[in-house]
């Protein structure tokens, strides 16, 4: 749950980021939980504030906090010896140094797609002599420090759609 997360200004290394302006590309309608609608007063793209505070009015709805754990590494998860009757799952953890060993009844596999950057820079020869400033949209926040200046943006993603029309 690193979406808590994403508002930070220096995002903490193997956490989720985003830069300030998102705004969600689905619909309120499309992306909201079944049991939960987005509030009727939220725009229909939401700003990614909202979408965060979307996610914190439901979990408190619903009582969720107290089963997400942060900052905890997931170190294995196994089927239990009797899988094929319980269904059940063996999950070690640990957090702040502590090991523990859990079973659970489900397992959702999160696999943190907007955690790691990818910078392809194989594919560009040369790069390492370009002399100026090149990086990945995780580490952008805003356009004020690109006022007036040329820019490149290469990558036809989200991201750099929506960047280039900062």
């Amino acid at each position: 749950m690193n979406a808590f997360y994403l508002l930070q200004e220096e995002p903490e290394e193997g956490t989720a980021t985003i830069y300030k302006s998102v705004v969600i590309n689905t619909s309120k309608e499309m992306m909201c939980f079944s049991d939960y609608p987005v509030p009727d007063h939220y725009p229909n793209f939401m700003h990614n504030s909202q979408v965060l505070e979307y996610f914190r009015m439901y979990a408190n709805e619903f009582d969720f906090l107290k089963y997400i754990r942060f900052k905890t590494t997931v170190c294995s998860v196994k089927k239990q010896p009797d899988f094929s009757t319980s269904g059940q799952w063996e999950v070690v953890t640990v957090s702040e140094g502590k090991k523990e060993v859990n079973v659970f009844d489900g397992v959702m596999v999160c696999t943190g797609h907007h955690t790691n950057a990818h910078l392809p820079l194989e594919s560009f020869p040369g790069i390492e002599k370009f002399k100026v400033q090149y990086f990945h949209s995780r580490d952008y926040n805003n356009s004020q420090s690109f006022t007036r200046k040329r820019v490149i943006i290469i990558g036809i993603g989200n991201s750099g759609s929506d960047l280039a029309g900062n």
